[in-house]
C-alpha cells in the first residue's frame, strides 16, 4: 500500500516513467538488453527521477498557504497543503531514491558496478 497527500504520489510515478522510457530509449539506441545489462544506466536514471522529484517537491510544499483570519481571536491561520509520500515530505523522498540507485546494484547482482 502506497500513502500519500497532496501530489505525494509523484515520488512513484516519476521515478517509474524515467525506469520505463530510460529502459526504452537506451535499448532502442544502444540494442536490446543494454539497460539491463549495465547497472550505471538504471542508477543514472533513478538519480534524474531524483533531481525531478526534489525540485517538483520543493515547488509544491514551498506554495504560500491560504491565511484566514479567526473572528472571534483575530489570530491568523495558515491552511497549507501537505505533498508527502510515507510521511515524508515529497522533496525528502529525492534522497530515499538515490539511496535505492546506489543499493540497487548490490541488491540485484549481489556485487558492484
Amino acid at each position: 500500500m502506497i500513502v500519500w497527500q497532496g501530489a505525494g504520489f509523484a515520488g512513484v510515478l516519476v521515478p517509474l516513467v524515467f525506469v520505463l522510457l530510460g529502459n526504452l530509449g537506451l535499448d532502442k539506441v544502444f540494442g536490446d538488453g543494454y539497460y539491463s545489462s549495465h547497472a550505471w544506466a538504471p542508477m543514472f536514471v533513478l538519480i534524474l527521477s531524483a533531481m525531478v522529484v526534489w525540485w517538483f517537491g520543493k515547488r509544491l510544499n514551498d506554495l504560500p498557504g491560504k491565511e484566514l483570519i479567526d473572528p472571534q481571536t483575530q489570530q491568523k491561520v495558515v491552511l497549507k497543503e501537505k505533498h508527502t509520500i510515507f510521511w515524508i515530505p515529497l522533496h525528502y523522498f529525492a534522497f530515499v531514491i538515490v539511496a535505492f540507485a546506489i543499493l540497487m546494484p548490490f541488491l540485484k547482482r549481489g556485487g558492484g558496478l
